[in-house]
């Protein structure tokens, strides 16, 4: 399949936005396995017809980035059968609150929402690399896969950490970018957004804009020298981890 044609990934549901199966990406050794690995956003507004889809999907793990007070307040819905496990690593991005409180304040336009993005992303890799850790380790256990993981959009904590593991798997850069845009696709509000907020600084935050990504991979890059070395160092991905990744993933 073409990575770059992803119809066969993108999956429809009522209440969600932002899901894909990360099957079908040509990675280092192969192509990487459909049905092992999903990404999507809130869980919490999922109709009845949903949750039917979400069950043919079999999960047996929902790796959840949000942290507690995110998750009190809008619970995700699950089959009532053979429902996944939970594996609860949330945080809360450092900046988040303060891009909020400019965001609901009214005044603040798409350009300042879009800097405080660049500055946020370049800090999550570091500040929350122990979330991102655990993670990584708990999606290489092959008695716990399938997996879905999801945020509140499912595009910046879930962008970031799908973007190591497909970079981990040898996913060449414009691969792991692509696959990032989609999340611009089909998106829906988060529920901390305000009447107040200007629409196009609504428009810059729920974007998956490239220069979001880029800016944590050179805040990389400056720090570690290389993505294998941020991996190895900060969460402690290296041959081991990365060859169990490629035995689920990998056909």
């Amino acid at each position: 399949m073409n990575a770059l044609n992803p119809a066969s990934r993108i999956l429809r549901f009522d209440g969600a936005r932002n899901v894909r199966d990360l099957g079908g990406l040509p990675a280092r050794g192969g192509i990487t396995r459909h049905g092992v690995l999903f990404r999507a956003d809130g869980l919490s507004r999922l109709t009845d017809a949903d949750l039917e889809r979400l069950a043919a999907l079999r999960l047996r793990s929902i790796i959840d980035l949000r942290y507690d007070e995110e998750r009190e307040r809008a619970p995700d819905r699950l089959p009532g059968e053979n429902a996944p496990d939970f594996f609860h690593c949330g945080f809360h991005p450092q900046g988040t609150s303060e891009l909020f409180v400019a965001l609901n304040g009214g005044v603040a336009g798409a350009e300042e929402m879009a800097r405080i993005m660049c500055r946020n992303y370049s800090i999550m890799p570091f500040e929350h690399a122990a979330q991102f850790r655990d993670a990584m380790h708990h999606v290489i256990a092959p008695e716990r896969a399938p997996h879905l993981i999801h945020c509140a959009s499912g595009k910046d904590r879930t962008g970031l950490i799908v973007a190591f593991l497909l970079f981990a798997l040898g996913v060449e850069r414009d691969v792991v970018f692509h696959d990032y845009e989609l999340s611009n696709v089909d998106w829906q509000p988060v529920d901390v957004i305000g009447a107040t907020a200007r629409a196009e600084a609504v428009a810059a935050v729920m974007a998956a804009h490239p220069s979001y990504l880029t800016a944590a991979l050179e805040a990389i890059e400056a720090r570690c020298g290389s993505m294998d070395a941020y991996l190895e160092q900060w969460l402690g991905f290296g041959t081991r981890e990365r060859e169990a990744l490629a035995r689920l993933m990998i056909a």
